[in-house]
């Protein structure tokens, strides 16, 4: 390279430099240590060609013979330094980021990076112009306390995010809570602050140094389960051993709260006014918190209400009596019978005998045809079917469900099992009350028919959610109904 002096080496360093900066569009596809590698392996030869062009880059030697040839060797002489500044800040983020580590930890990593920015930049100004930069350094002192007292809350933010983000209390997708009423799932952690994407369809901006100094609940570690806690306030006169059976009733009913941890009650409070009592129970995550709290309170006022328990009025030490639902009243309100008119309920309800149940006893058997069918009014009972060995919940019926409807008017075996999970209060109406009624009341047939078609209809949408599920055709169920109907009527 000697015979064409220094303007070989420069015209291959400068080719190169050229072609690092177009190649390095393709960096975000690499993986961090081959771009590493590669900036090494660039960096290293360019200070080969350097050596030869202006001696070493630190201590530069321009002997120039041509215009304009110093300056160009100054150009190519900052594209090494902030070459050199990219491998350094490659080794960093090699070393710190390991590349997959959480976003959170990049903070570190991007601060390390801007103070070897800010060193090139000072090296470039001290060894390629040859400027002194000790007056540079002391005046840039004095900005500094001058930036820092002007960007007080600013620098507050930027550090309360790089310690947040070295204690990893919380990432990207993680559900918090923040003192102050801010909940929501974590969406971006940057230098100022972190955004929250509501319950309201809303981002919540919190900047870093109020989550350093508030208090935080991660509610996804370590697992996305939550507790929840329902108060339940009742009629001071009612005794809690009459209480707490019919709140156990109604928490079984329920299907959205975990069997694991187990549901809790306890009587939490004795005032003048009201028995206080807490449910405890827990969901699989924070979105499910709502519809279990909802689901827990109707169950519990439909199991108060039909167990004639008022609930309790703050400041009121008698509230209104609750009357216990007659037979008329169940009909009414029944998911089932409520569809008949006034006169229909009527028939039928003369027919209902009162009927109890134990715990665990059995009210119909898969597969078995029934002889009568019940109307709850106190207690839980579940319905339940086989498939492939497993057993799947059908329902969970409370005070005002019917169970056995279908199966005994249609004549044919039940298609689930159903069994008491508490003490059941209930009316039995068997296929001889059925053949009175419509001996009394031909008319009725009809609507039987018509109630057993909406059982149909709940079971093909059962069908329909299970396809390994299969059931009959609808109009061989409502040929036989016809049929069991005939032969109760004659």
């Amino acid at each position: 390279m000697g015979r064409f002096g220094p303007l070989l080496p420069l015209s291959l360093a400068s080719l190169l430099l050229l072609a690092t900066a177009i190649d390095a569009r393709r960096d975000a596809h690499r993986p961090l240590w081959l771009r590493l590698a590669l900036r090494i392996a660039v960096f290293a030869l360019l200070t080969w060609l350097l050596q030869h062009a202006i001696g070493s880059p630190v201590a530069p030697q321009f002997h120039a013979t041509l215009p304009g040839e110093q300056i160009w060797g100054q150009l190519v002489q900052i594209g090494w330094w902030m070459l050199g500044a990219r491998v350094a800040v490659g080794i960093i983020r090699l070393v710190v980021v390991l590349e997959n580590r959480p976003r959170e930890t990049q903070i570190v990593s991007d601060l390390l990076a801007g103070a070897i920015y800010i060193a090139t930049a000072l090296a470039v100004i001290n060894f390629v112009f040859a400027v002194p930069i000790g007056g540079l350094l002391a005046t840039s002192g004095v900005v500094a306390i001058v930036l820092g007292l002007a960007l007080q809350s600013t620098l507050a933010d930027v550090f309360s995010g790089i310690a947040v983000g070295l204690e990893h209390a919380y990432k990207p997708g993680d559900l918090i809570s923040v003192e102050g009423g801010v909940e929501g799932q974590v969406l971006q952690i940057n230098w100022r602050s972190t955004q929250i994407a509501t319950a309201h369809s809303s981002v919540a901006i919190v900047p870093n140094s109020i989550m350093a100094k508030s208090r935080l609940e991660n509610r996804s570690a370590p697992t996305p389960m939550r507790d929840v806690t329902v108060t339940v306030s009742t009629d001071a006169a009612v005794d809690p051993r009459r209480c707490l059976p019919v709140l156990d009733a109604a928490v079984r009913a329920c299907r959205m709260p975990l069997l694991q941890p187990a549901l809790t009650i306890e009587c939490v409070g004795l005032k003048g006014d009201g028995i206080a009592y807490d449910i405890h129970f827990s969901v699989g995550s924070s979105g499910a918190i709502a519809p279990a709290r909802t689901e827990m309170l109707s169950r519990v006022h439909r199991h108060l209400r039909h167990a004639g328990i008022a609930l309790g009025i703050p400041g009121i030490a008698t509230p209104p009596p609750v009357a216990l639902p007659t037979i008329a009243d169940l009909m009414a309100g029944s998911d089932v019978f409520g569809a008949l008119t006034r006169e229909e309920q009527d028939v039928l309800a003369a027919h209902f005998v009162p009927s109890s149940c134990s715990s665990g006893e059995t009210l119909l058997r898969e597969g078995a045809v029934p002889e009568a069918m019940f109307l709850l009014s106190a207690g839980t009972a579940e319905m339940t079917t086989s498939e492939k060995g497993a057993t799947r919940v059908l329902l969970r019926a409370s005070p005002g469900d019917s169970v056995g409807m279908i199966a005994l008017i249609v004549g044919g075996p039940s298609r689930a099992a159903a069994t008491a999970l508490t003490a059941l209060e209930a009316y039995r109406l068997d296929k001889s009350g059925i053949a009175a009624a419509l001996r009394q009341r031909p008319e009725l047939a009809a609507s039987l028919e018509t109630l057993a078609r909406r059982g149909l209809a709940w079971l093909e949408c059962e069908a329909a959610a299970h396809e390994d599920t299969q059931i009959e055709q609808p109009e061989m169920l409502l040929s036989r109904l016809r049929q069991f109907l005939h032969l109760l009527t004659t």
